[in-house]
């Protein structure tokens, strides 16, 4: 979760939000920890490789689920690029910009040395989760250190407690807070939270450890950010907020920038060294979790299954799957302009992933329907806080997934009427969310009925009518008979 989005989201949230920046880390934990428990729930009952990108897929069936687990694996994938991206951005700004970046994004020799980063998060994930967590581990206690770290300077060099009193944040208020949840990254940032997940089979005891490791996670993590933001702000100089406050931020690397204005040498350097750290052991992180994605939607026979669910004997993981998953990652990467907008792209296929976890909590465990409901609402509701043009190609590219899906299962033999009551529902959902974007109750009444719809016993016996051979193999094959 301390991977890019501490380099960039103080500056970001404090544009978006002013003093609500705060409520803005709150509201976004306690959403994460929600959609962690409702995921939770899923793995105790099936704690199965993969868990976020199938968990429909295991309460319903493989053709319901693919959309969640599209968007859940295509989420995380491209957060893969976001992070060496990253890196490569915070190191442009001690080079001249020209060398690896400009105003149209990464030059030639900034892609290739955002190729050198991917390849090695191939590397690190090649041999296995035992090679992982013992880098995991070192990285781990460095990532954290650099930030509280920078805190404490920060809060030392300097403080000026009229920045939180600008007229200006007069034109903040909870709605911002919640505006800022997508767009300054945060539930970016937060998102790490679902690799616990992902790794559910290879966790001794997730029926415990999962929950556990969420909550206590994404509980220190928003303590950090919360103290970054606070120490990001108040070292801000005053005159550079004169004018239309904190919307006229705009450092292209934000916490670089603010060490180099307030003189802070060794502050550069360290953020220096973080910049590849903490992107880093998000990033291969996030390469590791998405190929086990990969691989759990090969097994639910949502992706051909003979050429990608295959475990390597020895390192108990799908090597082919890795490294398709890593060429997809070098692609996006070729075609991203920044990391600012990478990361909108990537927020609104997370909250879509999202989504699977209370619906599939609701249908597998009845009595939680009430809680799942509210936290489908809530989710339903950041959904709306995408920009317009983002939401629409967001769902087109959905609705174009499904069709071509559709076709596929047309030609092995599926009912069509049963395909089209499969896959309509959850498209037709997510372009009333679009329609409906400025009336809020309108959204919420929908978002409630939808779910009420698709975890009903009724709904959820006809999807298990239609379920695929594939699943069934699935859960064999990951408990071992």
């Amino acid at each position: 979760m301390i991977g890019s989005g501490w380099l960039f989201s103080a500056q970001l949230n404090a544009q978006l939000a002013g003093n609500y920046s705060f409520l803005a880390w709150v509201l976004a934990a306690v959403l994460i920890i929600s959609v962690g428990l409702c995921l939770s729930q899923v793995v105790s009952v099936y704690p199965v490789r993969g868990a976020t990108s199938r968990s429909s897929a295991l309460s319903h069936n493989a053709v319901f689920g693919m959309p969640f687990a599209f968007a859940n694996w295509f989420g995380v994938m491209v957060t893969v690029a976001t992070e060496a991206q990253a890196t490569t951005e915070y190191l442009s700004a001690c080079f001249k910009n020209s060398e690896l970046m400009t105003d149209g994004g990464l030059t030639l020799r900034g892609k290739l040395f955002a190729f050198a980063i991917l390849f090695l998060y191939l590397v690190i994930n090649f041999y296995g989760v035992k090679l992982l967590a013992k880098i995991n581990n070192t990285i781990t206690a460095l990532k954290v250190f650099t930030p509280l770290f920078a805190i404490v300077i920060l809060l030392i060099a300097h403080f000026d407690k009229s920045n939180f009193t600008l007229l200006s944040n007069t034109m903040y208020g909870v709605g911002s807070a919640l505006t800022a949840i997508v767009g300054a990254g945060l539930i970016y940032s937060y998102n790490g939270f679902q690799l616990t997940v992902a790794f559910a089979s290879e966790i001794e005891n997730p029926k415990r450890n999962v929950p556990l490791s969420i909550i206590i996670s994404v509980g220190l993590v928003m303590v950090v950010y919360m103290a970054l933001q606070f120490s990001f702000m108040g070292a801000i100089p005053h005159d550079l907020l004169t004018g239309a406050g904190w919307s006229s931020l705009n450092f292209h690397s934000p916490l670089m920038n603010l060490a180099l204005l307030l003189g802070l040498n060794f502050l550069v350097l360290l953020l220096m060294a973080d910049s590849v750290f903490s992107p880093s052991g998000t990033g291969y992180a996030y390469l590791g979790g998405s190929s086990r994605m990969f691989y759990a939607m090969a097994v639910e026979g949502q992706m051909p299954k003979w050429t990608i669910a295959k475990l390597n004997p020895i390192y108990n993981l799908c090597r082919r799957s890795l490294l398709i998953n890593w060429t997809l990652v070098a692609l996006v990467l070729w075609n991203s302009k920044s990391w600012a907008s990478l990361m909108l792209v990537v927020t609104g296929y997370h909250v879509i992933g999202y989504m699977a976890a209370p619906v599939s909590m609701g249908a597998l465990k009845p009595k939680t329907r009430f809680l799942g409901c509210i936290v489908f609402v809530v989710l339903s509701f950041v959904m709306n806080t995408l920009p317009h043009y983002n939401l629409a190609m967001l769902n087109f590219s959905i609705m174009v997934l499904m069709f071509v899906y559709g076709v596929i299962q047309l030609t092995k033999k599926m009912h069509a009427g049963a395909l089209l009551v499969l896959i309509s529902p959850f498209i037709i959902f997510l372009w009333l969310i679009y329609a409906c974007s400025q009336n809020l109750v309108l959204l919420g009444c929908i978002a409630a009925v939808f779910y009420i719809f698709i975890t009903s016993s009724r709904f959820v016996e006809f999807c298990k009518k239609y379920r695929s051979e594939d699943v069934v193999h699935g859960f064999d094959e990951d408990f071992g008979h």
